[in-house]
């Protein structure tokens, strides 16, 4: 008889009556201090100014946070959201597309810069993508506290058995990526110590290869969401491409010199 790891947390961190605090926004909170602690770590290094970190981490994050929820709206749950508009603000049930986190990101990353000239804008995306990761692999663990986005059924020992959905057991594919991308902000703080600021988008080549590729191969061991092409390729995984592919295009860019920056704006 196979020992499957069965799975049933409860969503809720702590409860007092109706009033309860969510496991996922417990790591959404921790993944911002991830991202302030690492980011201080990065401009320390780079003898910088520090003390605009709390400022850029929030852009970034009302922006990731806005247009991550709009990516899971619009592309995953359309139908339904029109149906119960009250939903759309209930993020601390899940549903946050990072394809739209990115998207939104950059969008708060840019209005950031704009409002503070002393900053160029490319310069402060290579350097801050290196603080970003373990803000995804956090919030993939708070996806498996919420028992959800779970993986195709498998007899591997290894296996879930997500109590809240079925009895059958599943790949943990929310757990995989959340370790996948634990070790993929190890290699950037490596890579960042090594190469300073002489690489000029090493980075980003590293945060959009690397993280979208995890993304698009993890996709093969989850469920459907619905639109598959050729009955292989998912919808999410065709959202994946593009920022893979940007990342080849500037991985030439970069292994021929032709990326230049500086911290302020010439």
């Amino acid at each position: 008889m196979q020992l499957f790891i069965h799975w049933n947390p409860s969503p809720d961190f702590v409860s007092f009556g109706i009033f309860s605090i969510k496991w996922y926004g417990i790591f959404w909170g921790l993944s911002l201090i991830s991202c302030f602690q690492i980011g201080r770590y990065v401009f320390k290094k780079l003898n910088r100014d520090d003390e605009k970190i709390t400022l850029v981490i929030q852009y970034i994050f009302i922006g990731g946070l806005i247009g991550a929820r709009l990516a899971h709206i619009i592309f995953y749950q359309l139908d339904f959201y029109l149906a119960n508009p009250v939903d759309i603000i209930a993020v601390w049930k899940g549903g946050l597309a990072s394809h739209g986190g990115v998207v939104g990101g950059l969008i708060g990353l840019y209005l950031f810069c704009k409002r503070n000239k002393e900053f160029q804008f490319f310069w402060l995306l290579d350097i801050g993508v290196i603080a970003v990761v373990m803000l995804a692999s956090l919030i993939r663990f708070g996806n498996l506290m919420n028992s959800e986005l779970y993986g195709k059924p498998t007899n591997v020992p290894w296996a879930f058995v997500f109590e809240q959905v079925d009895s059958i057991p599943r790949h943990a594919v929310v757990l995989y990526e959340s370790i996948a991308y634990f070790f993929i902000q190890i290699f950037m703080v490596v890579l960042f110590n090594k190469y300073k600021e002489t690489r000029p988008g090493i980075y980003l080549v590293t945060f959009l290869i690397s993280v979208f590729t995890v993304r698009f191969m993890l996709e093969f061991y989850k469920e459907p969401d619905g639109a598959v092409i050729l009955n292989t390729i998912s919808k999410t995984q065709l959202l994946n491409l593009p920022f893979i592919i940007a990342g080849i295009i500037l991985a030439y860019l970069v292994m021929n010199n032709k990326l230049h920056y500086s911290i302020t704006k010439r």
